[in-house]
This record gives C-alpha cells, structure tokens and sequence, in this order.
C-alpha cells in the first residue's frame, strides 16, 4: 500500500532546533525524570542527549528542561510548562500535518 510519509522539523540557519526526535527526548525525561534515564531509554549517550537540551534550551524564550545536579541525593531532570507546551503544539502540528496528507489519498492513488 502507498502512504504519504514526512518529517517535519524546526531549522534555524540550516540547523535542526526541534523536531520528532527532540520532542521524543523531552517525552522521556517527563516520564523518567532523569535525563540519563531517558537518554538510555532512546539509546543515545547522556552527552548527545545533554547536547539535544542544552540546544533546546538555547533556541527556546524560555528553557524546555531544567536539569539538577548530582550529588549524594540524585539529580534529575524536569520539563518545564513551557517545555510541555512546546511539546503539545508540536504534536498537534503533527497530528495536523497528517491529517491533511490522508486527505490527499486520492494523489496517491493516481501513481502506478
């Protein structure tokens, strides 16, 4: 079967700042409250994944993930409102840019 498939991102000169894969990583960090849980759970090392934040962070008015340091009682790794926010319009965006592509079935069906 033929389908649409896309990628959608977020550049900034020729830089991608946001996209699936950053919007999975913040998903990760939400529910694990760790971002070297959540870097293992999507089996990156914990520097790319620090380097993925701290690109967010840059890029964002306000930063996406707060980190805590280590220490003798744990650091972890929060998303903040801001961040949540940013990951519910992307996936709306997503949702969106989908929906718009399965109406466009009938393109699909004209190639052999």
């Amino acid at each position: 079967m033929k389908e649409f498939r896309f990628k959608c991102w977020v550049e900034e000169d020729g830089e991608k700042v946001y996209g699936p894969g950053p919007n999975e990583l913040l998903r990760f960090i939400e529910r694990e409250g760790s971002l070297s849980k959540a870097a293992d759970e999507m089996k990156m090392s914990y520097k790319k994944a620090w380097d993925i934040v701290k690109r967010l962070n840059q890029h964002s008015e306000e930063p996406l993930v707060i980190l805590k340091k280590g220490g003798s009682h744990g650091g972890g790794a929060a998303v903040t409102e801001h961040g949540l926010n940013v990951m519910k319009r992307f996936e709306k965006l997503q949702a969106e840019l989908k929906e718009v592509l399965e109406k466009q079935q009938h393109f699909i069906d004209t190639l052999k």
